[in-house]
């Protein structure tokens, strides 16, 4: 999940050099996520676990599928990662609180919390970019989606 959000930053990068405020934003995003990637690689190697393909993501891949094209294409990729982050957010809290006290238990509290201040990100973003009433109500249409896309997915052991 952290290799991912770190290209998704790098590729908001790519196709918005124009946006200076929103470059700056996503190149630092993308910095603190490899960082949070190497984290993740070095507890797994710890732990003898070795990175394995990546299968994509379902939940990910069916919000990604509402992004429009045009015009909103920025704003819902910024409410998209927003909501990601958001329950990125609620699961690694989960799992830091589950677990016992030590290394992993760290390890995803500290992850957790980015995750809060990522959503906080993406939204502002979102409102600076989109219009704060128009990114409030394309919040609500894509979070209602969200909702149909978790409860039809079934229960597995991942973060998305």
């Amino acid at each position: 999940c952290e290799k991912k959000a770190a290209a998704t930053a790098m590729k908001l990068v790519a196709d918005y050099p124009e946006r200076p405020d929103l470059v700056r934003a996503m190149a630092r995003l993308a910095q603190e996520e490899t960082r949070h990637f190497l984290a993740v690689l070095n507890e797994m190697a710890r732990r003898g676990a070795a990175l394995l393909p990546d299968r994509g993501d379902p939940y990910a891949q069916a919000l990604l599928g509402e992004v429009r094209s045009g015009a909103g294409r920025l704003l819902d990729r910024l409410l998209v990662g927003a909501l990601i982050a958001a329950r990125s957010c609620e699961r690694l809290a989960l799992l830091g609180e589950a677990l016992p006290p030590g290394r992993l238990r760290d390890l995803y509290r500290r992850l957790a919390v980015a995750e809060g201040g990522h959503e906080t990100l993406f939204l502002d973003l979102a409102r600076t970019h989109g219009g704060a009433g128009e990114a409030e109500r394309r919040l609500d249409r894509l979070a209602a989606f969200e909702a149909e896309i978790l409860a039809r997915l079934p229960i597995e052991a991942r973060i998305h």
